[in-house]
C-alpha cells in the first residue's frame, strides 16, 4: 500500500446505526397542506410531542436547531424540516425530523427514551388528534471519523486487468456486459422512454467531462459515452451533485480481509452508472448525490430525494421511472431487537410493546417505498454484502438489508461468474416473499473466473488513484458487491417498463423465471435456494 493512501483508509472510531438525537415522526394529515403551512403543521405536532416528553425530562426542537455533538455543533444546512409523501392516499403522511433533547443532566443519547415514550402513547396522541403512524431513528444509509455503519462494497476497487485489442480508428476496446437470452425480450429502442435514477455517491459533472479528456482515459469507450451524453444536454446522462446536502459523518467499507476500514468511494454511483449504460444504452439516467464520498448518508437526504421523484411522478415530469438504490439501510432484521433493547431501562419492555416499537422503528421508511410503488416506479434495491463470515462457517447467507427485504422493491443478490451465490451476498428476499432475483455480481477478492482473472465486475472508474494506492492506467475497475448485481436489474427493469410492463408486472415475472415443472404440490424452488432467489444471466467480455 503506498503511503498516500493512509489519507484515504482509516479504522472507525466507533459504531452505530442511527445519527443520536435525531428522530423522524412520521403522521397521517386530513389533507395535503400548502408549502407555506407546512412549518405551522411542524409546530403544532412538535407542541404536541412535548406535552408528553416533558414530563420525563425530555424535548423536541425544530431540525436543525441543534447540533450533532458538543465538540463541534454545526450540521449540514437544513433546508426543509418536513416532508409529505403518499400522495396516493386518502390521508397522506407526513414525516417530520427533529432532535431529541434531554433536559436534566443525564448522560447518553435521548433518543431510545424519546422514541420509547412516544411508542407508548400513541393512543394518548390519537386522542387529541395526532395519528403517529411511526417513530424513528435517522437511520444510517451506506453503500459507513464520526459515525459508522456496517455496510458497503466488499472490498475496495482494484485495477482492472489490462488487456488489449489491436488499434482501429473507429473503435475502442473495453469490457461489455450483455443478457443471455433467457425468454425475455429487450427493449427495440433500448429503454430510451424510461427514466432511470441512481441514488449514490457521485463525482461532480466537470470533473467527469475532465476525466475523459485525460490521455490515459480516452481509450476507455464507456467513459466517452458517458462524457457525450453529458454533452448532449438533451437528459441522456445528468448528474445531480449538489441538488441536495449530505452529511460527511457517515462512512463505509471494508478492506480486502472483510475487516472494516472506510476509504473515499466517489466512483461507486459513476461505476453503477456505466453498468445501466452498457445495459441499457439509451435509458435517461439520472445519477443523484445521495451518499457522500465515504459512501454515508442519512434518512434525512433519503426522505428528500424519494419524496421529490413522488412529485415529479404525481405531476406528470416523469413518466416511466426505475430508481436503483446500491445502497442499504438499517441494521440486519435478525439483530434489530437486540441492538434497540440492549440494556433497556425504559418503557414499552413487554412483549407486545417490543413488537409495536421494532414496527414503528422503520414503519415510516415502508410506507415511503411503498408509496412510489403506488405511482408505478419500480425500486430495484441490493440485499447487502454482510454474509461473509455466515458462509465461512456453513450458516445460510444473511437476510437482506432494507430496502430489498420490502414487498414494494425488487431485492437483487449476487452470483459470481460461474454463476454460483458469491461469498458475501446476502439473501435477496425473506423466506415469505418472492421478490427476489440475482446476477452476476463478482465474489470476495482472491477467487478467480474462468480465465484465470479476478472475479469481479469490469466497470468505469475515474479517480486517478485507487483506495489502496494503485495508479488509474485506463479507467476500469474491478468491484464485487449486490450495488453492482442491482444495476444490472435496473436496466433490464428499464427495458421492460420500455416495452409497457408495470413495476408490479416486472417484479413478478423477474422473480419467478420461466414457469417451472415441480413435482411439489406446494410451489417451486428458487433458482438459488440459500439466496431465495431467481437466477437473472449477464455474461462479462473484453472486445470492441
Amino acid at each position: 500500500m503506498s503511503r498516500s493512501s493512509t489519507e484515504f483508509m482509516g479504522t472507525p472510531a466507533g459504531l452505530f446505526h442511527w445519527i443520536p438525537g435525531e428522530m423522524i415522526v412520521i403522521a397521517r394529515l386530513t389533507r395535503i397542506p400548502l408549502d407555506d403551512a407546512l412549518d405551522t403543521v411542524a409546530e403544532q405536532i412538535r407542541l404536541q410531542l412535548n406535552k408528553l416528553l416533558v414530563r420525563y425530562q425530555l424535548t423536541v426542537d425544530h431540525y436543525g436547531t441543534a447540533g450533532r455533538w458538543s465538540e463541534s455543533p454545526v450540521m449540514p444546512p437544513v433546508r426543509r424540516r418536513a416532508f409529505v409523501f403518499g400522495l396516493d392516499r386518502k390521508q397522506p403522511l407526513i414525516a417530520l425530523f427533529f432532535h431529541a433533547r434531554q433536559l436534566d443532566t443525564r448522560d447518553g443519547d435521548p433518543l431510545p427514551a424519546a422514541l420509547s415514550y412516544i411508542h407508548a402513547n400513541v393512543a394518548y396522541f390519537a386522542q387529541i388528534g395526532l395519528h403517529i403512524i411511526s417513530a424513528m431513528p435517522n437511520w444510517l444509509v451506506t453503500a459507513a471519523p464520526l459515525f459508522y455503519n456496517d455496510g458497503g462494497p466488499v472490498a475496495p476497487p482494484r485495477p482492472a486487468p489490462a488487456l488489449d485489442l489491436p488499434d482501429s480508428a473507429n473503435t475502442l476496446p473495453g469490457w461489455h456486459l450483455q443478457f443471455a437470452p433467457q425468454g425475455l425480450s429487450l427493449d427495440a429502442r433500448a429503454a430510451e422512454d424510461v427514466v432511470v435514477v441512481v441514488l449514490d455517491t457521485a463525482h461532480h459533472a466537470d470533473r467527469i467531462r475532465s476525466a475523459a479528456t485525460r490521455p490515459e482515459l480516452r481509450r476507455n469507450w464507456l467513459l466517452q459515452r458517458l462524457a457525450e451524453d453529458m454533452r448532449l444536454e438533451d437528459g441522456s446522462f445528468v448528474v445531480e451533485y449538489d441538488r441536495y446536502t449530505l452529511t460527511n459523518d457517515v462512512r463505509t467499507g471494508h478492506d480486502a480481509d472483510q475487516l472494516t476500514r472506510y476509504y473515499l468511494m466517489p466512483d461507486h454511483g459513476l461505476f453503477v452508472s456505466g453498468i445501466i449504460r452498457d445495459l441499457a444504452p439509451r435509458a435517461r439516467i439520472r445519477l443523484v448525490r445521495a451518499l457522500n464520498d465515504f459512501g454515508g448518508s442519512d434518512l434525512y437526504t433519503l426522505f428528500a430525494i424519494l419524496t421529490d421523484l413522488e412529485h415529479e411522478l404525481v405531476s406528470g415530469t416523469i413518466r416511466r421511472l426505475v430508481i436503483n438504490l446500491s445502497l442499504t439501510i438499517m441494521p440486519d432484521m435478525r439483530r434489530l431487537p437486540y441492538l434497540w433493547f440492549q440494556e433497556r431501562q425504559w418503557p414499552t419492555a413487554q412483549l407486545l410493546g417490543a413488537q409495536h416499537a421494532l414496527t414503528s422503528l422503520e414503519e415510516g421508511l415502508r410506507l415511503l417505498f411503498e408509496s412510489l410503488q403506488a405511482h408505478g416506479a419500480l425500486i430495484v434495491a441490493a440485499a447487502g454484502n454482510d454474509s461473509t463470515q455466515a458462509v465461512q462457517m456453513d450458516l445460510p447467507p444473511r437476510p437482506p438489508r432494507v430496502p430489498a427485504r420490502y414487498a414494494s422493491t425488487l431485492g437483487v443478490s449476487s452470483v459470481n461468474s460461474h454463476f454460483m451465490p458469491s461469498q458475501f451476498a446476502n439473501a435477496a428476499n425473506l423466506p415469505t416473499s418472492e421478490a427476489g432475483v440475482a446476477t452476476f455480481g463478482g465474489d470476495s477478492p482472491g477467487l478467480l473466473d474462468k480465465n484465470g482473472l479476478q472475479d469481479a465486475v469490469r466497470g468505469v472508474f475515474i479517480s486517478p488513484t485507487f483506495p489502496t494506492g494503485e495508479t488509474n492506467y485506463n479507467g476500469w475497475a474491478d468491484w464485487s458487491g449486490t450495488s453492482f448485481s442491482t444495476a444490472m436489474i435496473t436496466a433490464l427493469g428499464a427495458h421492460l417498463m420500455a416495452q409497457g410492463w408495470s413495476a408490479s408486472n416486472i417484479i413478478t415475472r423477474l422473480s419467478v423465471g420461466q414457469e417451472q415443472r415441480s413435482d411439489i404440490a406446494f410451489g417451486t424452488p428458487p433458482d438459488l435456494t440459500s439466496l431465495l432467489a431467481n437466477m437473472i444471466y449477464v455474461q462479462q467480455r473484453f472486445g470492441i
